[in-house]
Protein backbone atom coordinates (compact mmCIF):
# COMPACT_ATOMS: atom_id res chain seq x y z
CA UNK A 1 0.00 0.00 0.00
CA UNK A 2 2.65 2.44 0.93
CA UNK A 3 4.62 1.63 -2.45
CA UNK A 4 0.95 2.09 -4.61
CA UNK A 5 0.65 5.51 -2.48
CA UNK A 6 4.11 7.01 -3.46
CA UNK A 7 3.64 5.99 -6.97
CA UNK A 8 0.35 7.78 -7.36
CA UNK A 9 1.74 10.48 -5.39
CA UNK A 10 4.90 10.79 -7.90
CA UNK A 11 1.77 10.13 -10.81
CA UNK A 12 0.31 13.37 -8.96
CA UNK A 13 3.09 15.52 -8.88
CA UNK A 14 4.38 14.90 -12.60
CA UNK A 15 0.63 15.10 -14.24
CA UNK A 16 0.75 18.84 -12.50
CA UNK A 17 3.88 19.91 -14.03
CA UNK A 18 2.61 18.77 -16.99
CA UNK A 19 -0.46 20.87 -16.67
CA UNK A 20 1.37 23.26 -15.73
CA UNK A 21 3.78 23.62 -18.76
CA UNK A 22 0.40 23.48 -21.17
CA UNK A 23 -0.60 26.47 -19.17
CA UNK A 24 2.09 28.25 -20.04
CA UNK A 25 2.16 26.94 -23.31
CA UNK A 26 -1.14 28.38 -23.61
CA UNK A 27 0.06 31.82 -22.41
CA UNK A 28 3.00 31.91 -24.95
CA UNK A 29 0.84 30.78 -27.92
CA UNK A 30 -2.04 33.72 -27.08
CA UNK A 31 0.94 35.94 -27.51
CA UNK A 32 0.96 35.15 -31.35
CA UNK A 33 -2.42 36.61 -31.54
CA UNK A 34 -2.97 40.31 -31.47
CA UNK A 35 -4.30 41.36 -28.10
CA UNK A 36 -6.33 44.37 -29.71
CA UNK A 37 -8.81 44.67 -33.11
CA UNK A 38 -6.97 46.65 -35.68
CA UNK A 39 -7.98 50.41 -35.76
CA UNK A 40 -8.86 51.11 -39.62
CA UNK A 41 -10.85 54.36 -40.23
CA UNK A 42 -14.29 53.46 -41.90
CA UNK A 43 -14.46 49.74 -40.24
CA UNK A 44 -15.41 47.38 -37.42
CA UNK A 45 -13.54 44.75 -36.51
CA UNK A 46 -14.79 41.46 -34.68
CA UNK A 47 -12.49 38.37 -33.61
CA UNK A 48 -12.89 34.90 -31.81
CA UNK A 49 -10.68 32.39 -30.96
CA UNK A 50 -11.17 29.17 -28.88
CA UNK A 51 -8.95 26.20 -28.74
CA UNK A 52 -10.78 22.95 -28.26
CA UNK A 53 -7.24 22.13 -25.56
CA UNK A 54 -4.91 24.22 -23.55
CA UNK A 55 -3.18 25.39 -27.40
CA UNK A 56 -4.66 25.18 -30.59
CA UNK A 57 -3.66 25.07 -34.00
CA UNK A 58 -6.17 27.63 -35.60
CA UNK A 59 -4.75 31.39 -36.08
CA UNK A 60 -5.43 34.79 -37.53
CA UNK A 61 -3.79 37.99 -37.49
CA UNK A 62 -3.91 41.74 -38.80
CA UNK A 63 -0.17 42.68 -40.52
CA UNK A 64 -0.12 46.50 -41.46
CA UNK A 65 1.39 46.30 -44.75
CA UNK A 66 3.82 49.85 -45.33
CA UNK A 67 1.57 51.27 -48.41
CA UNK A 68 -1.40 51.63 -45.91
CA UNK A 69 -3.35 48.48 -46.82
CA UNK A 70 -4.44 45.62 -43.77
CA UNK A 71 -3.15 42.00 -44.53
CA UNK A 72 -5.95 39.67 -42.17
CA UNK A 73 -5.14 36.08 -42.27
CA UNK A 74 -6.97 33.49 -40.78
CA UNK A 75 -5.51 30.06 -40.70
CA UNK A 76 -5.54 26.11 -39.56
CA UNK A 77 -3.58 23.90 -38.81
CA UNK A 78 -4.54 20.16 -39.08
CA UNK A 79 -4.91 18.65 -35.95
CA UNK A 80 -4.81 19.47 -32.47
CA UNK A 81 -2.49 19.96 -29.84
CA UNK A 82 1.12 20.68 -29.15
CA UNK A 83 2.38 19.56 -32.46
CA UNK A 84 -0.38 21.57 -34.22
CA UNK A 85 0.63 24.59 -31.31
CA UNK A 86 4.00 24.24 -32.94
CA UNK A 87 3.49 24.71 -36.08
CA UNK A 88 1.61 27.56 -35.93
CA UNK A 89 4.07 29.22 -34.00
CA UNK A 90 6.43 28.63 -36.94
CA UNK A 91 3.64 29.30 -39.73
CA UNK A 92 2.64 32.64 -37.61
CA UNK A 93 6.56 34.06 -38.07
CA UNK A 94 7.12 32.56 -41.69
CA UNK A 95 3.55 34.72 -42.85
CA UNK A 96 5.19 37.83 -41.45
CA UNK A 97 8.32 37.65 -43.12
CA UNK A 98 6.69 36.37 -46.31
CA UNK A 99 4.24 39.15 -46.17
CA UNK A 100 7.21 41.89 -45.83
CA UNK A 101 8.88 40.67 -48.77
CA UNK A 102 6.35 40.45 -51.42
CA UNK A 103 4.23 42.97 -53.08
CA UNK A 104 1.97 40.54 -54.59
CA UNK A 105 -0.36 38.77 -52.32
CA UNK A 106 -0.40 36.11 -54.20
CA UNK A 107 3.41 35.90 -54.46
CA UNK A 108 3.66 35.89 -50.85
CA UNK A 109 1.78 32.84 -50.49
CA UNK A 110 3.58 30.65 -52.55
CA UNK A 111 6.76 31.95 -50.81
CA UNK A 112 5.42 30.37 -47.34
CA UNK A 113 4.05 27.33 -49.09
CA UNK A 114 7.64 26.65 -50.26
CA UNK A 115 9.43 28.00 -46.55
CA UNK A 116 6.77 25.55 -44.77
CA UNK A 117 7.24 22.51 -47.21
CA UNK A 118 10.67 22.25 -46.41
CA UNK A 119 9.73 21.65 -43.00
CA UNK A 120 9.01 18.11 -44.33
CA UNK A 121 6.17 17.44 -41.82
CA UNK A 122 3.42 15.37 -42.17
CA UNK A 123 0.98 18.21 -42.00
CA UNK A 124 -0.49 21.10 -43.40
CA UNK A 125 -2.51 24.31 -43.43
CA UNK A 126 -5.19 25.81 -44.81
CA UNK A 127 -5.18 29.62 -44.80
CA UNK A 128 -7.07 32.45 -46.23
CA UNK A 129 -5.70 35.84 -46.66
CA UNK A 130 -7.36 38.97 -47.23
CA UNK A 131 -5.79 42.68 -48.15
CA UNK A 132 -7.73 45.60 -46.96
CA UNK A 133 -7.15 48.63 -49.04
CA UNK A 134 -9.52 51.31 -46.92
CA UNK A 135 -8.86 53.92 -49.52
CA UNK A 136 -10.64 52.07 -52.49
CA UNK A 137 -12.16 49.60 -50.12
CA UNK A 138 -10.68 46.90 -52.38
CA UNK A 139 -9.79 43.40 -51.14
CA UNK A 140 -7.30 41.10 -52.39
CA UNK A 141 -8.11 37.02 -51.22
CA UNK A 142 -5.37 34.43 -51.55
CA UNK A 143 -6.78 31.04 -50.62
CA UNK A 144 -5.17 28.13 -49.77
CA UNK A 145 -7.29 25.31 -49.27
CA UNK A 146 -9.62 27.03 -46.81
CA UNK A 147 -13.49 27.95 -47.01
CA UNK A 148 -13.95 31.02 -48.76
CA UNK A 149 -14.71 34.31 -47.19
CA UNK A 150 -18.76 34.58 -46.80
CA UNK A 151 -19.89 38.09 -47.77
CA UNK A 152 -23.47 39.87 -46.66
CA UNK A 153 -24.20 42.63 -49.21
CA UNK A 154 -26.09 45.61 -47.78
CA UNK A 155 -29.22 44.30 -50.38
CA UNK A 156 -29.08 41.34 -47.55
CA UNK A 157 -27.44 38.92 -50.09
CA UNK A 158 -24.92 36.50 -48.80
CA UNK A 159 -22.12 35.28 -51.10
CA UNK A 160 -19.05 33.33 -51.40
CA UNK A 161 -16.23 35.31 -52.58
CA UNK A 162 -13.21 34.13 -54.74
CA UNK A 163 -14.37 30.72 -55.29
CA UNK A 164 -12.86 30.08 -58.50
CA UNK A 165 -9.09 31.06 -57.08
CA UNK A 166 -8.44 28.36 -54.35
CA UNK A 167 -5.05 26.73 -53.99
CA UNK A 168 -3.83 23.83 -52.53
CA UNK A 169 -3.10 23.95 -48.81
CA UNK A 170 0.26 25.11 -47.36
CA UNK A 171 3.05 22.46 -46.61
CA UNK A 172 1.48 19.78 -49.37
CA UNK A 173 3.34 20.57 -52.60
CA UNK A 174 6.68 23.21 -53.20
CA UNK A 175 6.40 25.89 -56.20
CA UNK A 176 2.88 25.79 -56.36
CA UNK A 177 1.77 29.16 -58.11
CA UNK A 178 -1.10 30.52 -56.19
CA UNK A 179 -3.74 32.85 -57.57
CA UNK A 180 -5.17 35.98 -56.03
CA UNK A 181 -8.73 37.35 -57.10
CA UNK A 182 -9.86 40.92 -55.76
CA UNK A 183 -13.69 42.32 -55.16
CA UNK A 184 -14.80 45.84 -54.31
CA UNK A 185 -16.13 46.30 -50.97
CA UNK A 186 -19.47 48.62 -50.39
CA UNK A 187 -21.07 50.74 -47.75
CA UNK A 188 -22.66 48.49 -45.26
CA UNK A 189 -21.07 45.24 -46.79
CA UNK A 190 -20.01 42.50 -44.14
CA UNK A 191 -17.35 39.91 -44.26
CA UNK A 192 -16.59 36.66 -42.19
CA UNK A 193 -13.65 34.62 -41.94
CA UNK A 194 -13.44 31.41 -40.25
CA UNK A 195 -12.13 28.05 -39.59
CA UNK A 196 -13.84 24.52 -39.79
CA UNK A 197 -14.59 24.38 -35.82
CA UNK A 198 -16.99 26.77 -36.80
CA UNK A 199 -19.18 25.32 -39.14
CA UNK A 200 -18.43 21.98 -37.46
CA UNK A 201 -19.35 22.57 -34.09
CA UNK A 202 -21.42 19.35 -33.35
CA UNK A 203 -25.10 19.14 -31.03
CA UNK A 204 -25.05 16.17 -28.59
CA UNK A 205 -26.49 13.60 -31.09
CA UNK A 206 -23.38 14.68 -33.40
CA UNK A 207 -25.11 17.11 -35.58
CA UNK A 208 -22.78 19.84 -37.24
CA UNK A 209 -23.82 23.01 -36.96
CA UNK A 210 -22.97 23.63 -40.90
CA UNK A 211 -22.00 26.33 -43.15
CA UNK A 212 -25.75 26.81 -44.08
CA UNK A 213 -26.62 27.95 -40.41
CA UNK A 214 -23.46 30.40 -40.90
CA UNK A 215 -24.63 31.86 -43.90
CA UNK A 216 -28.41 32.34 -42.67
CA UNK A 217 -26.70 34.27 -39.50
CA UNK A 218 -25.20 36.54 -41.61
CA UNK A 219 -28.26 36.92 -43.74
CA UNK A 220 -29.58 38.16 -40.52
CA UNK A 221 -27.30 40.40 -39.39
CA UNK A 222 -28.12 44.17 -39.16
CA UNK A 223 -26.51 46.29 -36.22
CA UNK A 224 -22.95 46.38 -34.60
CA UNK A 225 -20.26 43.82 -35.90
CA UNK A 226 -19.10 43.09 -32.25
CA UNK A 227 -23.07 42.78 -30.96
CA UNK A 228 -23.74 40.16 -33.85
CA UNK A 229 -20.72 38.02 -33.77
CA UNK A 230 -21.02 37.46 -30.40
CA UNK A 231 -24.94 36.39 -31.15
CA UNK A 232 -23.29 33.75 -33.51
CA UNK A 233 -21.27 32.72 -30.43
CA UNK A 234 -24.04 32.34 -28.21
CA UNK A 235 -25.82 30.62 -30.48
CA UNK A 236 -22.93 27.95 -31.33
CA UNK A 237 -22.62 27.20 -27.86
CA UNK A 238 -26.29 26.78 -27.30
CA UNK A 239 -25.97 24.45 -30.52
CA UNK A 240 -23.29 22.72 -28.71
CA UNK A 241 -25.12 22.10 -25.73
CA UNK A 242 -23.39 19.54 -23.19
CA UNK A 243 -21.26 18.22 -26.12
CA UNK A 244 -17.21 18.22 -26.11
CA UNK A 245 -15.73 20.72 -28.21
CA UNK A 246 -13.73 18.65 -30.43
CA UNK A 247 -12.22 21.37 -32.62
CA UNK A 248 -10.58 25.02 -32.34
CA UNK A 249 -12.75 27.43 -33.49
CA UNK A 250 -11.65 30.58 -34.78
CA UNK A 251 -13.29 33.89 -36.82
CA UNK A 252 -12.71 37.45 -37.83
CA UNK A 253 -15.62 39.37 -38.98
CA UNK A 254 -15.45 42.76 -40.04
CA UNK A 255 -17.81 45.71 -41.81
CA UNK A 256 -17.77 48.73 -43.96
CA UNK A 257 -19.08 51.80 -42.00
Amino acid sequence: IAIDNARMHEAAIEQKAVEQDLQLARVVQQSFLPNSLPEVMGYRFYHFYSPAHHVGGDFYNYIPLPDGRLAIIVADVVGHGIAAAMLMAKFAAESLFCMAGSDRPADAISKLNDRICVLDLDRFVTMILVILDPESNKITIVNAGHMEPICRHKNGEVVELATACRGIPIGIMPDFEYVQAEETLEEGDRLLLYTDGINETMDPDGECFGIERVRDWMAKVHGDVQEDSERLIAELEQFRSSATQFDDMCLVCFSVG
